[in-house]
C-alpha cells in the first residue's frame, strides 16, 4: 500500500468513468488503453505509458489513459508528469474522489503536503469512512516528520474498514516500519486471511520474520511466494537473506542469482550476494569470479565513455571479488594510467606478477616502466613509493538501521559495508572492519573511541521505489563532535552506488594531507607525500615534532602548537607518493629527525588590535579595581 494508490482503488476510478466523460471510444484507442492496463499490472510503467499515449492519440479526450498515466507516472516516481494528466483527468470527472486522493498524493511526492492535506479533508468531509483518503492523511504526517501521529490514521482506517485487507495490509507496514512487530504480523496475518493470495502481504510477513530472527518461518513463506511468482525480485531477494541468516550460503547465492533475473538492475541485490560470497566462498571459487566478470565489464563500459572513477569503482569492485584476475587488475591499473600516475600503473602491475602472472604484455610493461622512472624522486632516495607505511585516516562505518528506510529488508549491513569499500579507493583513509549496524551514536562513538580511530562515520540510507538518497555524519572520535554532514540522492540506474560514490569523495576531500619526514640529510629530505596526496613542487610545509600534529576539534583539518614546530620544508621535486626538498630546522638548535609529521601550514587568526580604552589594565590594576 505505502503512499501509492492501490490497485484495487485504482480500478474503481477506471470504473467510475466507463459510463462518463470519454464519449465513444474506438476499437484501436480502447485496444491501446486495454494494452496500457495489462502493462501497469505487472508493473510494466514503461510499456504502459506509451499504451496509454497511443490511446490518447487516437482520442485526446479519452479519459480512462490520462487515468492510467497519471498511476504510471506516480508509480515511477515522476511527479510533475503524473500531476498534468490528473489535472487532465479532473477537467472530466472533477467530483471524482478517488481522483482527488491520487491527486493529493502526487502532491505528497512533489513536497506539498498541505495541498494534499486539503484534497484528503475534503473527500473525507463528503465521505467520512473514506479509506484511501484516512491513508493520504497518514502518510501527510510522515511526510512532514511526524510519524506518530500517522498511527491515528491507521486505527481510524482499522475501525471503519477492519474487513479490507488493503487497510490491514496498510497498518501491517506501518507498524513493521515502526520496529512493532507484532501488530504488523498480526495485521498481516489478518490481510492474509481476508485475502490468501496477496503476495505482498506475504513478502511483508517474511520480512517481519527475518527482522525477528525466525529463518524457517520465513523461507517457508517467501519460497510460497516465489513458487507463484518467480518474477518477484523482491521476494527472491528476502528468500536470499533468509538462507544466508540460517547459515546456507549456496542457497542464499541461488536466491539472489533468481532475483536479479527478475530484475538485473537491482543494486542492493547484487552487493548481497557479492558480500554472501565474499564471506562464505574461497576467492578462487567460480562464483566470485563470475560476479567479478560483471563488475569488469561495467568498467570497461564506463572506461569507454571517459568516465574513468566509476570505471576505477567497477575494477577495484572486481578486484574485491577476484584478487587474482589478471584483466581486472591490468584494467584498475590503467585507469591510473589515465590519470597520469605511471608509479601507481606500474605498482599495480608488479601485485599482478608477485601473484604469479605469466604475461609477456605484463612482464614487458614493468620492464619498460622500470626503466622509464629509474631517476625519479622515490627511486634516489630509495623507497617503493607504493609499498610505504603511511599515515591514514582511520574512519569506521556504521548505520542505525532502525533510522534506515528500505524496501530491501535488513540491508543496512550490506550497505554500510559497500560504502567502507568505496572509501577505501582513497590512499589517506583506513576503514577497519566493525560491526557496522549499531543501535545508537553512544555505541559507534563508544566503538571509534575506545579503538583509536580518528574519526567516524553514520551512514543513513532512504531507498524508494525508483529514487535512493543517503547522508554520512563525520565525527570526531576522541569527543563525539560532528565535524561535517553530506548529502546525496539520485535516480535511474546505478543510483545507490552514485549516491554513496559521491558521499566518500566528498569524506575524502575533508581530509588534510598530513605526512612524515622519511630521511634528512643535511639540508635535504624526503617526505611521504606527492602528487597523488596533492602536494606540488614549490609547496612549503611545516616539520613538527612527532605527535604534535592533531585533529581540529570543532572542524575538519588539522593543528599543532608552535612549540611542537621544529622547522620547515620546502619541496623542490616531486614523485607521485614521495617529494624531497629542503630542510631547515627552527631556534638555535635543530632539533628535525626522521619520523616528524610534516603538514600544510595553518593559518592562525591574529587576534584584534585593542585601542586605548579597549585594552584592560594590567593585573594590579585589576585587583585594586575589585578591591574597591
Amino acid at each position: 500500500m505505502g503512499r501509492h494508490t492501490s490497485w484495487a482503488s485504482w480500478c474503481v476510478i477506471t470504473l467510475a468513468v466507463l459510463v462518463g466523460g470519454a464519449g465513444i471510444v474506438s476499437a484501436d484507442a480502447r485496444s491501446s488503453y486495454l494494452a496500457g492496463v495489462t502493462a501497469s499490472g505487472v508493473e510494466d510503467y514503461e510499456l504502459a505509458i506509451e499504451r496509454y499515449k497511443e490511446a490518447i492519440a487516437l482520442n485526446p479526450a479519452y479519459l480512462e489513459p490520462m487515468i492510467g498515466l497519471a498511476e504510471a507516472f506516480f508509480q515511477l516516481e515522476e511527479y510533475d508528469e503524473a500531476f498534468k494528466f490528473v489535472t487532465q483527468a479532473r477537467t472530466f470527472d472533477r467530483n471524482n474522489p478517488d481522483l482527488a486522493v491520487l491527486e493529493g498524493r502526487i502532491h505528497i511526492g512533489q513536497g506539498d503536503v498541505p495541498t494534499a492535506r486539503g484534497l484528503f479533508t475534503q473527500v473525507l468531509q463528503t465521505q467520512p469512512n473514506n479509506v484511501e483518503a484516512r491513508l493520504g492523511l497518514a502518510e501527510s504526517e510522515i511526510a512532514e516528520g511526524k510519524p506518530k501521529n500517522a498511527g491515528s490514521y491507521y486505527e481510524l482506517a482499522l475501525k471503519s474498514h477492519s474487513s479490507d485487507p488493503r487497510v490491514q495490509l496498510a497498518s501491517a507496514t506501518w507498524y513493521a516500519a515502526t520496529g512493532n512487530y507484532p501488530l504488523a504480523e498480526k495485521h498481516a496475518q489478518v490481510a492474509l486471511s481476508l485475502k490468501p493470495g496477496l503476495d505482498r502481504a506475504k513478502i511483508l510477513l517474511g520480512g517481519i520474520y527475518l527482522q525477528t530472527a525466525r529463518y524457517p518461518d520465513a523461507i517457508a513463506t517467501l519460497r510460497n511466494v516465489v513458487a507463484a511468482n518467480r518474477d518477484d525480485g523482491l521476494a527472491w531477494y528476502s528468500l536470499g537473506l533468509a538462507y544466508r541468516k540460517s547459515g546456507d550460503a549456496a542457497k542464499a547465492i541461488t536466491s539472489f542469482a533468481s532475483a536479479l533475473q527478475a530484475r538485473a538492475d537491482d543494486e542492493i541485490t547484487r552487493v548481497a550476494q557479492e558480500n554472501t560470497a565474499i564471506e562464505s566462498l574461497g576467492m578462487d571459487d567460480a562464483q566470485r569470479k563470475k560476479m567479478a566478470s560483471y563488475h569488469a565489464d561495467q568498467g570497461k563500459a564506463f572506461e569507454d565513455r571517459s568516465y574513468l572513477e566509476k570505471a576505477l569503482a567497477e575494477y577495484r569492485r572486481a578486484l574485491i571479488l577476484d584478487p587474482t584476475s589478471r584483466d581486472a587488475r591490468v584494467a584498475y591499473a590503467r585507469i591510473y594510467r589515465s590519470f597520469g600516475f605511471l608509479g601507481k600503473y606500474l605498482s599495480e602491475l608488479q601485485v599482478l606478477a608477485k601473484l604469479g602472472a605469466k604475461d609477456t604484455l605484463v612482464s614487458d610493461q614493468i620492464e619498460s616502466l622500470t626503466s622509464m622512472l629509474s631517476d625519479s624522486v622515490s627511486r634516489a632516495w630509495g623507497y617503493d613509493q607504493y609499498n610505504l607505511e603511511r599515515a591514514r585516516y582511520s574512519i569506521p562505518v556504521f548505520t542505525l538501521a532502525a533510522s534506515n528506510r528500505l524496501l530491501h529488508p535488513l540491508a543496512s549491513e550490506d550497505l554500510a559495508r559497500y560504502f567502507a569499500t568505496l572509501l577505501g579507493r582513497y590512499d589517506s583513509i583506513a576503514v577497519p572492519d566493525t560491526p557496522p549496524v549499531v543501535a545508537g551514536f553512544d555505541e559507534a562513538f563508544r566503538a571509534a573511541r575506545s579503538s583509536g580511530t580518528d574519526y567516524f562515520i553514520i551512514m543513513g540510507v532512504d531507498e524508494a521505489e525508483r529514487s535512493f538518497s543517503s547522508t554520512v555524519d563525520l565525527y570526531l572520535s576522541r569527543t563525539g563532535a560532528r565535524i561535517a554532514s553530506f548529502a546525496a540522492f539520485r535516480t535511474g540506474n546505478d543510483r545507490m552506488r552514485d549516491s554513496l560514490m559521491k558521499l566518500s569523495a566528498a569524506v575524502a576531500s575533508l581530509l588534510q594531507p598530513r605526512g612524515t619526514l622519511l630521511v634528512r640529510k643535511f639540508g635535504q629530505g624526503a617526505i611521504d607525500l606527492g602528487t597523488f596526496q596533492g602536494v606540488h613542487s614549490g609547496d612549503s610545509l611545516v616539520i613538527v615534532r612527532r605527535g604534535g600534529v592533531r585533529l581540529q576539534p570543532d572542524g575538519p583539518g588539522l593543528t599543532y602548537n608552535e612549540s611542537d614546530v621544529v622547522g620547515d620544508f620546502k619541496i623542490t621535486a616531486t614523485d607521485e607518493a614521495v617529494s624531497e626538498g629542503g630542510v631547515s630546522g627552527r631556534g638555535y638548535f635543530d632539533l628535525v629527525n626522521a619520523g616528524d609529521q610534516v603538514v600544510t601550514p595553518v593559518k592562525r587568526t591574529a587576534p584584534p588590535t585593542l585601542t586605548g580604552k579597549q585594552r584592560t589594565g594590567n593585573i594590579l590594576t585589576r585587583l585594586f579595581r575589585i578591591g574597591g
